[in-house]
């Protein structure tokens, strides 16, 4: 009984937070089999630098990390972050916006500027007027300071300075404490990636508003090579 109890209390606070619509939209997609054979990507832009978001956060060091820093943070395991993983995103000239305390990490987004990789199967494609923001990291400590919102502003307000009109990333349909942060920070929504994974091969589909961003979500699975592979052969035939 406590057990449903609790579960009970969760859910009527998760509903009081995000609303009846929302909680039963990521109830239906966990039934559906998201983030196993479905996944729903809700992708926003954020073009304007918010103020409110500049003021840095006190007792905490920011700033984009040198490729030496991030070695020695990816020894800790606390930070979350692989060796394997800072090789691949530097040598793609992707950058760390990190903000450390004490000496750690414990936040921190990843900026690319050219295609990258959501997963091993599939690889996000952008326009070049546009940032993507990826891989979002906070410590469990250091949750609810804000440091996602500062990081992502002050980045921002650096590659907008650089040239570039604004910033992209995505959110799971599912993931409802993160849409609501990223609505509050002044994102907005401008198109959905639905992708289904059926006996091993991917059905991609997006909504018209990606177009505009050039978004798109690219299947470079062993088995989509084989069989582009298979059709230049016929055609060069």
């Amino acid at each position: 009984m406590d057990g449903i109890r609790k579960l009970a209390r969760k859910a009527r606070m998760k509903i009081r937070h995000h609303g009846w619509g929302r909680v039963a939209c990521a109830a239906l997609l966990k039934a559906l089999g998201h983030n196993r054979w479905l996944n729903v990507l809700r992708c926003h832009c954020l073009e304007e630098v918010n103020p409110a978001f500049l003021q840095f956060p006190r007792r905490y060091v920011g700033g984009f990390l040198s490729p030496r820093a991030l070695g020695e943070f990816s020894r800790d395991p606390e930070a979350s972050i692989s060796e394997e993983f800072v090789q691949y995103a530097l040598t793609k000239g992707d950058k760390c916006y990190g903000f450390t305390h004490d000496g750690s990490l414990r936040a921190y987004g990843w900026y690319a500027t050219t295609p990258t990789r959501i997963s091993r199967d599939l690889r996000l494609h952008f326009s070049r007027d546009y940032i993507y923001m990826y891989k979002a990291f906070t410590h469990e400590t250091h949750r609810g300071k804000r440091l996602f919102p500062f990081g992502v502003t002050r980045a921002l307000r650096l590659y907008c300075a650089a040239g570039y009109k604004g910033m992209l990333l995505y959110v799971d349909a599912n993931n409802l404490d993160s849409l609501k942060s990223c609505a509050h920070m002044g994102l907005r929504v401008f198109g959905t990636v639905y992708i289904a994974k059926v006996l091993g091969r991917y059905f991609i589909c997006s909504t018209p508003g990606c177009s505009r961003f050039g978004l798109r979500v690219e299947d470079v699975s062993a088995a989509a090579q084989r069989s582009r592979a298979f059709g230049d052969s016929r055609v060069a035939r």
